[in-house]
């Protein structure tokens, strides 16, 4: 047990409620929309505006895609969540997005990330798309995308008042308008599991970022806390770890530091004492939290740590060579010089501190070590081998990583992109 300070002397009370005539022109919009999509972002969680925005999807027909933090926004098993947009969002979920006629914005910053680098047609196409952009932040409406309506309010009152004003023969009528687009986003969802499975159910080893992933969904509970790290395991997480509840997803999001997950972890245990909590983390990122298996042995805190381990910053090894086309110190090695990976051995250094710990490098092992780390009553680590090559997630989007004019083989996509960004 651990001892607060009484929440509610510490968060602000009351809300702020929408202009009624722009939820009226916002209602306008999405009943003439013909492909209209619904972008959640952390703003959607935060607000508690889950139920709300899941509501609104179903009565339209809209496609709901998410950024990092919009994770958990809405039911990922729901028929009509799409994924991610960005740089690494999914396929369905920047193809989708991107065709929309009418954007709705739920908490939403539009960061680079999330937008592509806001190149044109790749994740958003705002013009000749309009936007209706909701935030408590009025200094966020209309600052990466000109806004056709701007709801300043708190995200669940805002959802709420365009609810009520959506009668039920309204959306019947804006329904039938959307059947092609629809089986556009079917299409689209089924291509993309098509691409993902081969890295998803691969059974060789070492093994991808995406197989580890998938075992873990298939022991967790249905409403178990994830608390991911940053890098490849960050942007893999967001395609292959479905997750079904808001805040059952935590990612430090934004600036993304390696060194956040694990302690982040310990705090959700202790918020959430009765439901599972794992830490998925790469190797570079948990050596920057190592001494605080400590801290979860001498408190009691149950959190299940899932290290998968490539030898190296392969998130950033992948950002030297677009920069540089070499790479330099993101992997480590043996001094030797044979090119063998080097690591510290993950497990024995858990056991060290008093974890229970497995160390997984055979397929048929990876499920049930997973479960009994569930199941062993105390902190436990689980260390899975994974392949540097076929490390991370697929880059289905742009990012704007400027690629310098001696590095040729890069500077012809990278001044098409560039040009894509100056139409907006």
């Amino acid at each position: 047990e651990v001892s607060i300070h009484p929440l509610d002397k510490r968060l602000p009370i009351g809300v702020t409620y929408p202009d009624p005539s722009a939820i009226e022109a916002a209602v306008k919009l999405l009943l003439n929309a013909e492909r209209p999509v619904i972008v959640a972002g952390g703003g959607a969680i935060t607000a508690n505006a889950s139920n709300e925005l899941t509501r609104l999807a179903e009565r339209l027909g809209a496609a709901v895609s998410i950024t990092w933090n919009g994770k958990g926004a809405i039911s990922e098993d729901h028929e009509l969540f799409i994924g991610a947009v960005g740089q690494t969002g999914t396929t369905c979920g920047n193809k989708i997005t991107a065709s929309a006629d009418v954007v709705i914005s739920v908490g939403c910053r539009f960061t680079d990330w999330s937008a592509s680098s806001y190149a044109k047609g790749v994740s958003f196409s705002i013009p000749p798309g309009k936007l209706i952009h909701i935030d408590l932040d009025p200094r966020e409406i209309g600052k990466t995308y000109p806004t056709e309506v701007g709801i300043v309010s708190d995200a669940k009152v805002a959802l709420e008042a365009i609810l009520a004003l959506i009668s039920e023969a309204d959306a019947k009528k804006a329904l039938a308008k959307r059947e092609t687009f629809l089986a556009d986003v079917q299409k689209a969802k089924a291509d993309w599991i098509a691409q993902v499975s081969p890295r998803e159910n691969s059974r060789e080893t070492p093994f991808t970022s995406q197989r580890p992933l998938v075992a873990l969904r298939k022991v967790l509970d249905r409403n178990g806390i994830v608390v991911v790290g940053s890098g490849n395991t960050q942007g893999s997480v967001k395609q292959s770890f479905p997750v079904y509840e808001p805040r059952t997803h935590l990612t430090s999001g934004s600036y993304s530091p390696m060194g956040w997950a694990v302690p982040a972890a310990l705090g959700a245990k202790l918020a959430c004492p009765d439901r599972q909590v794992v830490a998925i983390v790469g190797d570079g990122d948990f050596m920057m939290s190592l001494p605080e298996m400590g801290t979860a042995v001498m408190n009691g805190i149950n959190v299940v740590f899932l290290v998968l381990n490539n030898s190296g910053y392969m998130s950033i090894r992948g950002g030297q060579r677009k920069f540089m086309g070499r790479h330099i110190a993101s992997e480590f090695t043996h001094h030797s010089g044979n090119g063998q990976p080097y690591s510290a051995d993950i497990t024995a250094s858990a056991r060290a501190f008093g974890l229970e710990a497995w160390k997984v490098e055979k397929d048929e092992d990876l499920e049930s070590s997973l479960k009994a780390a569930l199941e062993c009553g105390g902190p436990a680590l689980v260390e899975v081998i994974v392949s540097r090559d076929a490390a991370g997630p697929f880059a289905t989007g742009w990012w704007d990583f400027p690629s310098p004019a001696y590095y040729e083989k890069e500077q012809a996509g990278y001044a098409e992109m560039r040009a894509r960004e100056q139409h907006l």
